[in-house]
Order: C-alpha cells, then structure tokens, then sequence
C-alpha cells in the first residue's frame, strides 16, 4: 500500500483479512526501497528520487485471490488510482520507477484508444 487514505486502508485491509492475506503499508520513507525490499520489509529508509502522490496497490496474489481482491474492491466502491501485480521483473524496481511505468502504460494505453 502506498499512499492510501486512511479511510481506504481501512477497507483494504478489512478485505485482506478475509482473504487471509497480508497488506503492507509501505512509508513515504521507504518509497525508493525496491518493490521486493518493501514486500519483505527489508532495507532502510530510502525516499523515492522521485516522489510521488498517487495511491498504488502492488498485488503479489495468485490468479484467482487476485481476482477475489480486485472484486471486493470494486464491490466496496474502493478506488485507487494505480495497481500493479508483482513481477519478476518489477520486484526489483523502486516504487517510483513503476509509477513511472504505469503512467506510461496508461498514456500508451489511452493513445492507442483513440487509434481505433
């Protein structure tokens, strides 16, 4: 979890619970931690070079929880901003670097909409 409102957080992870999953909400001071650090609770503080504002979930579940997950949020009325699965290769990335990477995913996404 990164910079989810109190309120959100509350739901998120009132819904982890169910799911028996663990939420881990992950400090403004250790945004520039790669994702795997920050999953592991690994590594010191290490702010962002980049910081950035932008509520995002960084999901490691597997195919169906994940899909549990996103459908208890969308039934909660739960919105946030950027989510991202965890992958071999974004676990080693900072949380700056993939917001940076969603947003690009996003405008790539939006350019090739108005496209067709």
């Amino acid at each position: 979890l990164y910079n989810i409102s109190p309120e959100k957080e509350k739901t998120i992870r009132a819904l982890c619970e169910k799911l028996s999953v663990r939420a881990v909400a992950v400090p403004r001071s250790r945004h520039g931690c790669t994702i795997g650090q920050a999953l592991r609770g690994e590594g010191a503080d290490r702010p962002a070079k980049r910081p950035f504002g932008e509520e995002m979930l960084v999901l490691q579940l597997p195919g169906i929880l994940l899909d549990f997950f996103l459908q208890g949020l969308q039934r909660e009325g739960t919105e946030v901003a950027l989510k991202a699965a965890v992958t071999p290769t974004n676990v080693s990335w900072t949380a700056d670097a993939l917001v940076r990477e969603l947003h690009r995913e996003r405008q790539e996404f939006l350019q090739n909409a108005v496209k067709k």
